[in-house]
């Protein structure tokens, strides 16, 4: 009796893998090798069933362990461990059902598995809507999980994250996939691998179990993809994929050391992160806690007795503990209610007519009377020398049930999944400010703001470079939920891609780490701590000259035309694929 071939050990073996080249174990080049025992399944000879429950189980391993830090924000958080690691594994499947697509049109998997991945990568981190398009609808709204991408495994090897500023991370993504396409190929083509995972030898396929009249191809027993092991393409096609992807790879380090190999950087403004390491049950309490404001205007202090003095102190998300509040234009005063012209006027005590000899970026809560009610803001806010008012930028990617309750009012009972009390929801923000700054010499520099996991959306980010580009960006966060988790190295890991996309340094202020100044090429120069690992739960200061990068960045005037591209070769696949069955 034939033993069954093997595909659920291969699947949870590349969710283990890809898992190990993320935090908390960090193994990069690891990421180059861990989907290949889940590719085996393009090419299994199974049932569908089994094949696309492998398949599944593949991705719910992965995110079932990578993602574990969340339950440890809240009990709550439970569910949205659960929800993720349960809805993340459909685009493996989805995937694996796209790539055996293309492969039966031949397409080499060193092909198809990065045109595949990259372009479910992007789906995952807009679905279900963040589309840009659905703005002309009227139903867009940035949502979407922009963690855990293929690329980011590769934070840490500068030559080849340097394409990022062609395609964003997706173009990382493309090298990895086409790497792991490519020694799956390879290896599925070893009869000894054959013979381990259970399959007929290469000249021993069985064919296809008739179906009846209108069946799949994926609902048959037998080999159903093209001619395995050499047969036909007689293994010139593994060989020509190796020719190129070994040019590709060379091309992209190539780019990469000749982006490395500039002039300096010029000197930007001086800039200050605040990192206190405030836990967020205490963090919750905000006015009513001491130990918030007195952690951050030490830290303040700190700040401003070193020397030289920064041009700019950045305080982290939401750890002021005094609100903002401001009216729209054309309200009417009269309309105000007595409690909102007390916190507009403590506000005006508190910020404005304060005697600030350095300006203060200020994470906290924006309040803003506006056609007859009150909004709330995840908000950044500049205060310039001497309470000058420096403008203003509200949060646009919200994260749902930690700022706002979808759904809320057709099902009010979505409330009870979230880690507050009341109603604390958020109102999305829909300008990119552009702060100004002047150096100590009288320089003047401008930047902008991303809060808190708005680092992890390219689009974003590189929306302050596309048109009238600003010096720098800043990153204000509070991971005070994740208590020294691996989600902060892997946050700042995240963080890393969008200085390369934009070519513009990244300064991080974060609540409990970690804080960091990012070089537009991707170094992270500097840190609270000796390491990574040494910069969490600690209370610092960190403070450096911004590096300057005069260069562009064709991703930021291009966008996200290497997940469309990916698309576009799915889409003409299955269109001729359709008509080659029809045929």
């Amino acid at each position: 009796m034939t033993p069954r071939p093997r595909v659920f050990l291969p699947a949870v073996l590349s969710g283990l893998l890809l898992w190990a080249a993320f935090f908390p174990l960090d193994l990069g080049p690891v990421g180059f090798v861990a989907l290949v025992p889940w590719l085996t399944l393009v090419r299994a000879p199974v049932s569908a069933r089994r094949r696309y429950l492998a398949a599944y189980l593949g991705g719910l391993t992965f995110f079932g362990v990578a993602l574990n830090w969340l339950p440890v924000a809240h009990p709550m958080m439970y569910l949205s461990w659960a929800f993720l690691a349960l809805m993340c594994p459909c685009y493996w499947a989805l995937g694996l059902w796209l790539i055996r697509r293309l492969d039966r049109l031949r397409v080499p998997l060193a092909v198809s598995v990065p045109a595949v991945w990259v372009a479910l990568e992007y789906t995952r981190a807009h679905f279900p809507t963040g589309f840009p398009f659905m703005g002309h609808v009227g139903m867009y709204q940035l949502i979407g999980f922009g963690w855990y991408f293929l690329g980011y495994t590769q934070h840490a090897f500068l030559p080849l994250i340097q394409v990022a500023d062609l395609g964003g991370v997706y173009a990382v993504s493309a090298v990895v996939g086409a790497v792991n396409g490519l020694a799956a190929d390879w290896l599925t083509r070893s009869a000894t691998v054959r013979s381990w995972l259970g399959w007929e030898g290469p000249t021993k396929t069985p064919p296809p179990i008739p179906l009846p009249r209108g069946g799949r191809g994926d609902q048959t027993i037998g080999f159903v993809p093209p001619p395995p092991a050499g047969e036909g393409d007689r293994g010139w096609g593994p060989v020509f994929s190796t020719s190129a992807l070994a040019v590709l790879f060379a091309a992209a380090l190539t780019y990469g050391f000749l982006r490395l190999d500039h002039p300096g950087f010029r000197a930007g403004p001086r800039v200050a992160a605040l990192q206190g390491s405030v836990p967020q049950a205490e963090k919750n309490l905000r006015g009513e806690s001491r130990t918030l404001g007195e952690t951050y205007v030490a830290l303040h202090a700190q700040a401003l007795g070193q020397t030289p003095r920064p041009d700019l102190v950045v305080w982290p998300e939401t750890c002021c503990p005094v609100d903002w509040y401001d009216v729209a234009p054309g309200t009417d005063p009269n309309e105000l209610p007595n409690d909102f012209r007390a916190g507009l006027i403590h506000a005006d005590k508190q910020f404005v007519k304060r005697d600030w000899d350095t300006p203060v970026l200020f994470g906290l809560n924006g309040m803003v009377w506006e056609g007859g009610r009150r909004w709330r803001y995840n908000s950044a806010l500049l205060i310039g020398l001497n309470g000058e008012y420096g403008g203003r930028y509200d949060k646009m990617h919200l994260v749902p049930f930690g700022e706002y309750v979808p759904l809320r009012e057709t099902f009010p009972w979505m409330r009870t999944f979230t880690p507050y009390e009341g109603d604390y929801s958020c109102r999305p923000g829909e300008a990119w400010t552009r702060f100004a700054v002047r150096a100590a010499d009288g320089r003047a520099f401008t930047f902008g703001c991303l809060i808190c996991y708005e680092d992890s959306d390219p689009y974003l980010a590189r929306q302050y470079v596309a048109r009238d580009p600003v010096d720098f960006l800043v990153n204000i966060s509070n991971d005070g939920w994740f208590d020294g988790t691996e989600e902060h190295e892997q946050h700042l890991a995240v963080c890393r891609f969008r200085a390369v996309e934009a070519r513009r340094s990244v300064v991080r202020a974060v609540n409990m780490g970690i804080s960091a100044v990012i070089d537009p090429d991707g170094r992270v120069v500097a840190l609270p701590g000796p390491t990574w690992a040494g910069s969490k739960k600690v209370e610092a200061v960190v403070s450096a000259e911004v590096p300057v990068d005069d260069r562009g960045s064709l991703y930021a005037a291009w966008g996200d035309w290497l997940p469309a591209a990916g698309w576009v070769l799915i889409l003409v696949g299955l269109v001729f694929g359709r008509r080659g069955r029809a045929a």
